[in-house]
């Protein structure tokens, strides 16, 4: 069984993540040496002692946090939003690297077949997407703080959307099963855009511990796979 220290570090770096991928939670990147760099480094240590990290992503780990303790443009909180923008938002001739999972295992359009499974999932669950983010239901974000709430005992956070309803339905699903085959299909082929869109290192640094904390979740060893009612 895993222990709830290590359960508590796996969803720290699953928040890590999505805050990245929400834009820092409405802009305020200048929380980044608070709110993500810490729970990133966590998350590596963590996957390190398994032997699920390599070299390159130590490298990539360490330019990042080189960068925050520099004071670096590349890490400031203008450069970060700029980034941001670019990479997921307004590109020329348009969305560089679209972070819903419609555009990459659906039809290629926003709100194709996954958005409408993955709304039905969160109306199962009892849970509602803040509409002020502006988010569909298969942005990566959403399907992050979804995977979260999969855990045992693990309730959506207040901030994070989806939240949970007052209804409390628990979604009934392993955390396994929705990484094998909502994440894993798609989040690979994320990294590879924003690698292929030149991104900054921060961003690099999310997308590749998504596909390894996806590719760790998945399996079926791991002490989080069975059914969690």
């Amino acid at each position: 069984m895993m222990s709830d220290d290590a359960r508590h570090i796996l969803l720290w770096g699953l928040e890590a993540v999505a805050w990245v991928f929400r834009g820092a939670d409405g802009g305020r990147w200048s929380q980044v040496r608070t709110d993500c760099l810490p729970k990133l480094a966590g998350i590596l240590l963590f996957l390190q002692s398994r032997g699920l990290v390599d070299v390159d992503l130590l490298d990539l780990a360490e330019q990042v946090h080189l960068l925050a303790d520099e004071n670096a443009s590349a890490m400031t909180p203008e450069n970060l939003e700029a980034e941001y923008v670019r990479l997921f938002v307004n590109h020329r001739g348009g969305t560089s690297v679209p972070l819903c999972q419609s555009c990459y295992t659906g039809e290629g359009l926003m709100m194709g077949d996954p958005a409408v499974a993955m709304q039905s999932r969160l109306d199962r669950a009892g849970l509602k997407v803040d509409m002020t983010l502006g988010m569909p239901p298969d942005h990566i974000a959403i399907e992050l703080v979804y995977l979260m709430s999969l855990f045992p005992e693990q309730q959506p956070s207040p901030v994070l959307s989806p939240t949970a309803s007052p209804s409390g339905n628990s979604p009934g699903e392993p955390p396994s099963e929705f990484a094998r085959h909502v994440l894993s299909p798609w989040v690979g082929e994320l990294r590879k855009r924003m690698i292929e869109a030149q991104a900054s290192p921060l961003f690099h640094l999310a997308a590749t511990v998504l596909v390894v904390l996806t590719e760790y979740i998945k399996d079926e060893r791991n002490p989080f796979s069975a059914s969690t009612t």
